[in-house]
């Protein structure tokens, strides 16, 4: 029922599910625990399904999102997956952070946020193009800002809970980690890949070795703090103010009506804040799979 479900409402969560089979349909509430898997010949870090077709994957049926999990004797690869074309416009702007935590747990001591994906064309995007829409409508210093955003795509930021930029790192795998992303139909591809162990002092790794436990979180959209922030910016003022009402960095008495007076402008779509987390054992050769089942964790 579900699977006629979501072929009627939406072909591309269809598509997303049955690219690559088998698939295990799991929830998004709490920490899920699932089984990590063994690659036994190396994964390359391109957006691509081709090294996944073997590998089982998840379906997160809330979220509409697909994972997949695997690693060999150096690297951890995550392949995660959708449809939703909004997602993929503010992952280009807000990022899509990886939280890695070796102890197994919920946890954001190290993460890694990617922003990246589609570019945000003028005339396109969800909610934000079409003749008359909200990108034809902006000022040219409103233009600018977004294009600033752009700027600033395919690239890494180490992340804590408590810094929001530790370092940034090229994409490239050059000091580390790699991340990759692909639009294969309509379905947006984040490929993340992390070495176990760390080469040298100017690389990350994550410190964990296989039959370890890992604790992985995926994060992306914008927070109610994000949303208040980016709507600012869109009003022309960024965090000094916006373009109405006299505020300070405005325009006095600014343009009547609609939101931060802006005319008549619909307020853009903006996606709230999701995360999926799982619990699991990163896998080792002998058996193709954690020395521990997730079900022992």
């Amino acid at each position: 029922m579900w699977i006629n479900n979501l072929l009627s409402s939406s072909p591309k969560v269809f598509l997303l599910l049955t690219m690559t089979l088998p698939a295990l349909i799991v929830g998004c509430k709490g920490q899920q625990e699932v089984e990590m898997h063994w690659s036994a010949h190396s994964i390359q870090v391109d957006g691509r399904m081709t090294d996944w077709t073997a590998i089982p994957t998840m379906f997160f049926e809330e979220r509409a999102v697909q994972l997949g999990l695997a690693n060999d004797s150096e690297k951890l690869h995550i392949l995660f997956r959708f449809g939703n074309e909004m997602w993929a416009r503010f992952i280009r702007m807000g990022g899509l952070t990886l939280w890695v935590d070796n102890s197994g747990e919920k946890k954001k001591a190290f993460g890694l946020r990617y922003t990246g994906g589609p570019p945000l064309p003028e005339g396109q995007g969800q909610g934000m193009g079409g003749e008359g829409g909200f990108l034809d409508r902006l000022t040219e210093e409103q233009k600018e800002r977004l294009r600033q955003r752009e700027i600033k795509t395919d690239q890494i930021t180490v992340v804590t809970k408590d810094s929001d930029s530790i370092d940034t790192l090229p994409i490239d795998g050059s000091r580390g980690p790699a991340v990759s992303f692909a639009d294969l139909q309509g379905i947006y591809t984040y490929e993340f890949s992390i070495p176990l162990q760390k080469s040298d002092p100017t690389t990350y790794g994550i410190d964990a070795q296989p039959g370890q436990a890992l604790g992985l979180g995926l994060e992306w959209g914008l927070s109610d703090e994000d949303r208040k922030r980016m709507m600012e910016e869109m009003r022309g003022g960024g965090m000094r103010g916006g373009m109405g009402g006299g505020r300070p960095g405005g325009v006095r008495g600014g343009m009547g009506g609609g939101w931060g007076g802006m005319g008549n402008m619909p307020r853009p779509q903006m996606p709230g804040k999701h995360e999926i987390w799982v619990k699991t054992v990163l896998a080792s050769p002998s058996n193709g799979q954690g020395e521990r089942d997730a079900k022992d964790l």
